[in-house]
């Protein structure tokens, strides 16, 4: 019994030797990202991300899931990094009691880069990060909480986490009729 007992803290002790594999910087943010694609590698569209410049004004978006919401003025190449960090402010500035986000747009096109001091050719490099291609007037994320004034201070928030111009929406309150009880058939 000694015998396995010794044995096993000279295993447990060879073992933690070791070098410890270093981590990626960002492990302890999960960046959005695709489950499953078709292809890994994917080229760039040159027409999605060259900004369009809307003609004229920019209508608002109309909101499905929350009572206000995010929309872009620009257009813009967005990452999964950027988007986390928008939503991830914005649960910070209001609070998680009462809030509910949904995303609108995500991050499904893969970027490749090579690594530094890294002569040319040798084929397409790494994928590295995942990004959106957003146009104007393209809603970003909606949510809904409580107090309105909270909501307009998390937007402003969120929206110093963007690279771009965005502006503040709201669900329009539609008045509903009171049923009339005085019908007689």
């Amino acid at each position: 019994m000694h015998s396995i007992m010794s044995l096993f803290t000279v295993f447990r002790r060879s073992v933690e030797t070791f070098p410890r594999v270093l981590q990626p910087f960002r492990s302890y943010v999960q960046l959005l990202r695709p489950k499953k694609s078709k292809y890994r590698k994917m080229q760039k569209n040159i027409r999605a991300v060259l900004p369009a410049v809307p003609e004229g004004p920019i209508p608002k978006p109309e909101l499905k899931f929350g009572n206000y919401g995010m929309y872009a003025l620009e257009s813009i190449r967005l990452t999964a990094a950027q988007l986390e960090s928008a939503r991830m402010t914005l649960v910070k500035a209001i609070g998680r009691k009462g809030l509910k986000v949904w995303l609108r747009v995500f991050p499904h096109i893969p970027v490749s880069r090579k690594p530094l001091e890294v002569r040319m050719g040798k084929g397409k490099g790494a994928v590295d990060h995942f990004v959106s291609y957003v146009k104007a007037g393209r809603l970003l994320l909606e949510y809904s909480c409580p107090a309105q004034n909270t909501a307009k201070m998390g937007f402003s928030a969120a929206a110093y986490k963007l690279p771009i111009r965005v502006a503040y929406v709201e669900k329009q309150q539609t008045e509903i009729e009171p049923k009339r009880t005085d019908i007689q058939l």
